[in-house]
């Protein structure tokens, strides 16, 4: 399995419900929220016994497009920003940046980015190819930061370099989709 870059586009009002009620972003997959179980010494004293709080059947306002990067992710964030996992500024959207929705996914909590902030992100991406890092990028450089996943030294560049290369311009017309449509987007590891 591993880690995914996940990115999803929805309406900016939906984001603004998950920005203030987090848990409901496992609506986004179809699932209700998970609910917290009691510890063993609260179950010991009475508290499974409690009833559970409402059924939460809140749904986005439109279906949102799901879109992941597989596990290009970090070398995509770090031919942009030049950082393993640090970042400002448009370019670092994939893991930084946005407002964050505080639910732990797994690898941590999804960021959103308003419809306006993604026409930024879409505008920031307009001039960069996937060819034009390619050229840039050397494997060395990525096993050096200790990028993920660790195949760097491994495969010949055309393989592991164009692996992230070929994500990155399919999410780069994600990106650009997602703004020509006037719609925000959340970025997360899962």
């Amino acid at each position: 399995m591993g880690m995914i870059g996940c990115f999803y586009a929805l309406k900016d009002e939906d984001l603004e419900v998950l920005i203030q009620h987090p848990k409901r972003i496992h609506h986004l997959w179809g699932r209700p929220a998970p609910t917290p179980k009691p510890s063993l010494l609260a179950r010991l004293f009475g508290a499974g016994q409690k009833t559970s709080a409402p059924r939460d059947d809140w749904k986005p306002s439109e279906p949102p497009k799901p879109f992941d990067v597989d596990k290009a992710w970090h070398g995509i964030h770090f031919l942009l920003t030049g950082s393993d996992w640090e970042g400002e500024g448009p370019l670092a959207f994939v893991l930084c940046g946005g407002r964050e929705i505080n639910e732990d996914l797994g690898y941590g909590p999804a960021h959103g980015f308003t419809s306006a902030e993604v026409h930024a992100i879409d505008a920031a991406l307009r001039d960069i190819t996937g060819p034009a890092l390619y050229e840039k990028a050397d494997p060395a450089d990525f096993k050096k930061h200790d990028l993920y996943p660790d195949v760097w030294e491994h495969e010949p560049k055309d393989e592991c370099i164009g692996y992230v290369t070929t994500y990155f311009d399919d999410l780069k017309k994600f990106v650009h989709e997602t703004a020509q449509a006037n719609r925000a987007l959340i970025a997360y590891i899962g």
